[in-house]
């Protein structure tokens, strides 16, 4: 692993995150992330990106602002994505919750001018309930991409 993408990987907030198709077609997503020692984690809602995940666990990483516009010279860092669950999960999630504090229940659930953002369109109460909700959203899961 190159050290210094890591590093650079985390200085910041975001990472832009590729997944591939059946036909290898790329797809690109800015997500959260958090490292944990050589591997990133993330929470994504289910869906198409986890179903690009488990059709193929090859993943590509890198450093980029909130929609997904990638820094000048930043590096590009490849990995291998495994969905997490049981005791795993909420570990993960409990360092992702510890690094993005107060926004990580209430951001994903708001409109963000320029953001896709699965979760908006949720009623009042559920917003609520998960904004006070600790471990992982029912219909979320969090992935780990060992780098």
């Amino acid at each position: 692993m190159d050290e210094k993408a890591l590093a650079e990987l985390g200085r910041g907030r975001y990472s832009l995150l590729r997944t591939f198709r059946r036909d290898g077609t790329p797809v690109d997503t800015p997500v959260w992330f958090g490292l944990d020692g050589d591997a990133l984690l993330f929470r994504t809602k289910v869906g198409p990106k986890t179903k690009r995940l488990n059709a193929t666990r090859r993943v590509e990483l890198t450093a980029c602002d909130y929609r997904g516009r990638v820094f000048p010279g930043a590096t590009t860092v490849a990995g291998h994505a495994t969905v997490l669950s049981g005791a795993e999960a909420e570990r993960a999630n409990r360092l992702l919750r510890e690094r993005y504090g107060w926004q990580w229940n209430i951001v994903p659930l708001v409109k963000v001018p320029g953001v896709p953002n699965v979760h908006q369109d949720l009623c009042v109460r559920e917003k609520l309930r998960r904004v006070r909700q600790r471990g992982v959203w029912p219909d979320s899961v969090i992935v780990r991409v060992k780098l």
